[in-house]
Formats: structure tokens, sequence, C-alpha cells
């Protein structure tokens, strides 16, 4: 049982020095983040970790975050490990929902990530959607 404790309140006391290092993020939350390809009513109507190219060139990355009223969030599109676009978001609620959208083309296919995060650039979440070529049926 010592030899727990021993182990543990180090490992507490790491882990309540980094809530501090930045307290406005400490009870901050992404609930979801997914993408989509259309929002309707500040909902997404769609979830999609995968798009064939050609069925659909806009697509959406929808977040709904919790406990960052004040903050300002990112969505930074990422190709190849290459940023290509971010979007910046004030959020104004304690409940709020942001998004954003990329025109992908079949030039670019392979995996685009969407990395959420605040502004000291700490990663909140992200996520991955493989754009790939429809691999014909025989």
């Amino acid at each position: 049982m010592h030899r727990t404790v021993d182990t543990l309140v180090p490992l507490l006391l790491a882990a309540s020095s980094i809530c501090a290092a930045d307290p406005s993020l400490e009870h901050s939350t992404v609930i979801r983040t997914q993408f989509t390809t259309a929002i309707q009513g500040q909902e997404p109507v769609d979830n999609l970790t995968e798009l064939n190219i050609g069925t659909t060139e806009r697509i959406y990355c929808f977040t709904e975050l919790a406990n960052l009223t004040g903050q300002v969030v990112t969505h930074s599109w990422e190709y190849r490990g290459e940023v290509v676009s971010e979007e910046r978001f004030h959020v104004d609620g304690a409940h709020s929902r942001v998004w954003s959208s990329r025109l992908l083309t079949p030039d670019r296919p392979g995996s685009w990530t969407v990395v959420i995060m605040s502004a000291a650039g700490k990663v909140l979440a992200e996520r991955t959607l493989d754009y790939n070529f429809e691999e014909p049926v025989f």
C-alpha cells in the first residue's frame, strides 16, 4: 500500500500542475466532433469517417464545446501533415457549436485531419477523414 501511495502522489502533483498551467481550460470539453456532408439546425446530418472521391466535395467539421466561454478555438485542416487552412471561432456560450468546411478535390486524395485547438495551441480533439478513390466493383 505504501508503495502505491508513493507512486500516485507524484502523478497527482504532475497532473495538477498541468491543469494549473492553463486554468481556463481545466474543465473545458469537446463533447463531440465529426465530419458531415451538411449542417441543418446547428446539427450535423451524418457522421463520416471516409468518403469516396466523387460522392461529395464540400465537407464540414462540426464541433460541440462546453465550458469554453470567452475562449478562441481553431479548426486546423491538415493534409499530409501540412496545414491547409485554419478557421478561428470566438466561443460565446457555455455550450456552443461551431463548424468549418473545406472543398475536397480529386487531386488531393488521402487522409484529411482537423485539429481542434485552444488559442494557446493545446489540442482539444482531432478527427481524420479518409478521402479515397472508389474501388471498382466487378
